[in-house]
């Protein structure tokens, strides 16, 4: 079945159903990638319940990969850290290989005792995190708690979906974002002039694009991409999701002077990368591998070091 927004979780505790993450999946094989993510607050007796989740699904040929990790982080009256697990069931980009249970004594070594508003400042960096998924997970859930405290409330819930789907003359992405009952509908509709060309590490170096982008049924604007070289078809993608970015922002009326993480604007680069070098390549199991490299490269980038499912 396709991921569907979950809109009611039961009262959530340290122990709770979250059968919704681990036990949803898409067999729609023309959704190359499905990305869904969100983050639950509830108010409890000693401070805060914080669940946040995300589910990646892959299918790039004969790799057919799903990603979801999910994590509780307890809270005290006063926001700080009481202390964070990681489900048993949270499976990394390299599956088994991933060690959740190192990263979970390694986030509470980093996290508790601090507010959990401040993660940012505690964690720059994936590096810090020692996982690209865990660090895009806890800065989401970071930043909506900290959005709700501004707003002088106590619990909340935000979710978000994306979908990509290529096709012969470009892709088509759709990103769903619910933020407290307030829903909006990102859609980038994309056609090669000039079809992506792979450099040696088969990541895009060149392509020409338009992309009509609609916001909420309105056309804002439409970007042209234009680009020969790795970095600038990197740069170029980045520009166009800032300026979404900015219409979330002032539609949900986000009120961090900060840059929101609880978006996948940050995200959709290396995902619409991934389908430029997909949809390039020949091959089945080949492909498969080389897609691999490609999410390697853009979870640890040049020259860092890997995570931990990676070796690092």
């Amino acid at each position: 079945m396709m991921l569907e927004l979950q809109r009611n979780l039961a009262e959530l505790d340290t122990v709770f159903d979250h059968s919704f993450v681990f036990g949803a999946h898409t067999r729609d094989l023309g959704t190359l990638i499905t990305r869904y993510r969100g983050t639950d607050v509830r108010k409890s007796d000693s401070g805060w319940n914080v669940v946040a989740w995300q589910k990646s699904v892959y299918h790039f040929g004969s790799l057919n990969r799903e990603v979801p990790v999910l994590a509780v982080v307890l809270l005290d009256e006063n926001g700080l850290v009481r202390g964070l697990s990681l489900d048993d069931d949270c499976l990394g980009s390299q599956g088994k290989r991933c060690d959740f249970r190192t990263l979970q004594i390694g986030m509470n070594d980093l996290l508790k005792g601090h507010p959990f508003a401040d993660f940012n400042t505690l964690c720059p960096g994936a590096g810090a995190a020692r996982c690209l998924h865990l660090f895009e997970l806890l800065g989401g859930a970071a930043g909506f708690f900290q959005e709700l405290r501004q707003r002088e409330l106590e619990e909340g819930i935000e979710q978000e979906l994306v979908t990509i789907r290529p096709h012969a003359d470009g892709l088509v992405a759709e990103n769903t974002h619910i933020i407290l009952d307030r829903e909006s509908t990102t859609r980038y509709e994309l056609r090669y002039i000039r079809r992506p060309i792979r450099n040696e590490r088969d990541l895009t170096k060149s392509i020409e694009a338009d992309v009509d982008v609609f916001y909420n049924g309105e056309k804002p604007f439409t970007e042209h991409l234009e680009a020969d070289e790795f970095q600038q078809v990197y740069a170029a993608l980045n520009l166009m999701f800032g300026k979404t970015y900015q219409l979330e922002k002032k539609f949900f009326g986000f009120h961090s002077r900060r840059r929101v993480r609880f978006t996948n604007c940050t995200g959709l680069a290396g995902l619409f990368l991934l389908t430029f070098s997909h949809e390039s390549m020949a091959g089945t199991v080949s492909r498969a591998l080389r897609i691999e490299k490609i999410l390697h490269f853009i979870q640890t980038g040049e020259g860092r070091t890997g995570c931990i499912g990676f070796g690092g």
